[in-house]
């Protein structure tokens, strides 16, 4: 239960990716106060250039390249980091989907198949300097997104692909968040607050996340590195 919060706080975080750009944006910065549940509050820093993003929060970092189409996940608290690709993680849940897809009693019990709706509420307010727009993305009532959305910001095409490559670490979950984030791309502009709430499986989560600063301009080169001294592990998306 404890791992399946965390996927979900994951989820929650990602959604900032959902952004419809299809032009080149200048890199930025955005530190956040990220509020869940359970759990004090902590700080998220978002790195974003033409072709990376790292997401830090002190306690796990996600680093993507999509030029590389590799992934870095770092664990500050083990010191601890492991590298993996879209193709490796395609390949170790591909049975499991085969198996879903024979099964179509396994494939109902999974959470969040209902249609995904986008509502604009037409209000408005200020967030870290920028005026934001009210949306509410729903998957029915499994996953229920109230973003406060910047137009003015944008993010480069490139940089939006790293949440194809969140969502697909979600295994049999992935066909269903893909379809989620999707219709983010009726949200205009980057989310600077984003309120989820879900009840799955008897158990409620709430996130918030609410950006307190926003930085324009080059994002240093390492930046996207790894931490020196820390251990290299194996994959757990490896083949055996």
């Amino acid at each position: 239960m404890r791992q399946y919060s965390k996927l979900l706080l994951a989820l929650a975080l990602a959604v900032t990716f959902a952004l419809s750009s299809s032009v080149a944006a200048e890199d930025m910065t955005i530190v956040s106060t990220v509020s869940a549940s359970k759990g004090a509050p902590r700080t998220s820093t978002q790195y974003f250039t033409d072709t990376k993003v790292r997401t830090a929060d002190g306690s796990a970092d996600t680093i993507y390249d999509t030029v590389a189409g590799k992934m870095v996940f770092i664990d500050h608290n083990k010191k601890v980091y492991w590298e993996t690709s879209l193709e490796e993680i395609a390949g170790a849940f591909a049975e499991l989907r085969t198996l879903l897809e024979q099964n179509p009693i396994l494939e109902k019990m999974l959470p969040g198949d209902a249609e995904v709706t986008v509502t604009k509420t037409g209000q408005s307010r200020e967030i870290a300097g920028y005026a934001c727009n009210e949306y509410v993305v729903a998957m029915g009532q499994t996953f229920v997104f109230r973003l406060w959305s910047a137009p003015g910001l944008r993010v480069s095409a490139q940089a939006n692909q790293a949440r194809k490559a969140f969502y697909a670490t979600m295994g049999p979950m992935a066909g269903r968040i893909e379809k989620l984030i999707d219709k983010m791309q009726e949200v205009e502009g980057f989310p600077l607050e984003t309120h989820f709430k879900t009840k799955i499986m008897g158990m409620d989560f709430e996130t918030n996340s609410v950006a307190t600063e926003v930085r324009l301009g080059p994002v240093p080169a390492n930046a996207f590195d790894p931490p020196t001294g820390y251990k290299q592990k194996k994959s757990p998306y490896a083949r055996k």
